[in-house]
């Protein structure tokens, strides 16, 4: 009997049928959740002090133009973070501490990742650079829903020919850019303006969910996709102190006071609409007070101020 000749046959099965296996139950090295960017440089940028703008901009990774590489310009770790765990206002009530410094971002994305699969990144890199570590706790608030006004909504849906969002370095919030030419939040002494192209319901109602710092459930029924342009003053406004102080600030996430106004009430310049106004008289959208509900809400253990070195 030729021992060696069974020997070879052995090992052969022996690495055959797992990978056969693996193959077979989609459990193949290549179908594993990538958690790592290929490359990533962070840089702290000089402190800024006095008046400013906020010129807090993302662009590339999955879903945009450019998914192989992701930049984010003069981002505060409260922006990092809120892009890595896909946070709404609401849900991180420590932001406004997170927002000292900024910092250049750029990093390489692995070819064919998913958005889910880049937040994992995100959150990695955070952990390695920053020393994060959170936990989620739940809390009992009020809320909203969103619907469509008695007379119907006034949204205009895009057409093939709009332009595509200018703001692919804006947040998921809509959030950035540096001219209001762009789609973005401006906040400026008391008003605020916002403009957004093939935004849907439920990104509309992320928005003033982010203004509101409460949340608010998209119960429009709307399915398309649509240009906003809207335009209030008065307290639910978000003021936010990682960006200008003095007079006012250029989009961002901010700090909301939790009472959110209510529909009518405007406290702040009385030449324009509050909040709730605007919604229904330019949108022809309504906020409606909801029932509590559980929030998820992310807390921060320990973060360093400065990353680690590149």
């Amino acid at each position: 009997m030729d021992w060696s000749c069974i020997m070879k046959r052995t090992l052969r099965f022996a690495l055959v049928v797992p990978a056969l296996l693996a193959t077979a139950y989609g459990q193949t090295s290549e179908s594993a959740p990538r958690t790592e960017f290929v490359a990533a440089s962070i840089k702290a940028n000089p402190p800024e002090t006095g008046f400013h703008f906020a010129a807090d901009s993302s662009s590339g990774g999955p879903g945009s133009s450019d998914p192989g590489m992701f930049r984010c310009s003069k981002c505060t770790l409260a922006t990092l973070i809120g892009k890595a765990f896909a946070l709404q206002n609401y849900q991180f009530p420590a932001r406004t501490t997170l927002a000292d410094r900024t910092f250049e971002v750029a990093a390489k994305v692995p070819a064919g990742a998913t958005p889910q699969e880049f937040q994992m990144m995100m959150q990695n890199l955070l952990k390695e650079r920053f020393g994060l570590a959170y936990h989620f706790t739940e809390k009992k608030m009020r809320g909203y829903q969103l619907v469509v006004a008695r007379n119907g909504s006034k949204l205009k849906e895009s057409s093939d020919t709009t332009p595509p969002p200018a703001a692919e370095r804006n947040d998921q919030h809509g959030h950035g850019g540096s001219d209001y030419a762009h789609n973005g939040l401006m906040i400026f002494n008391g008003s605020a303006r916002y403009r957004g192209d093939h935004k849907t319901a439920a990104e509309i109602a992320q928005l003033l969910s982010d203004q509101l710092s409460l949340p608010v459930m998209d119960q429009t029924g709307l399915q398309g996709k649509y240009d906003v342009s809207l335009a209030w003053t008065g307290n639910t406004i978000a003021h936010s102190s990682d960006h200008a102080t003095g007079g006012g600030d250029w989009g961002g996430p901010g700090h909301m006071d939790h009472g959110g106004g209510a529909p009518g009430s405007n406290p702040g310049d009385p030449s324009g609409p509050g909040l709730f106004d605007a919604v229904q008289e330019q949108l022809g959208l309504r906020l409606v007070a909801a029932e509590q509900a559980v929030a998820q809400i992310f807390v921060v253990d320990h973060v360093d101020p400065l990353p680690t070195a590149n």
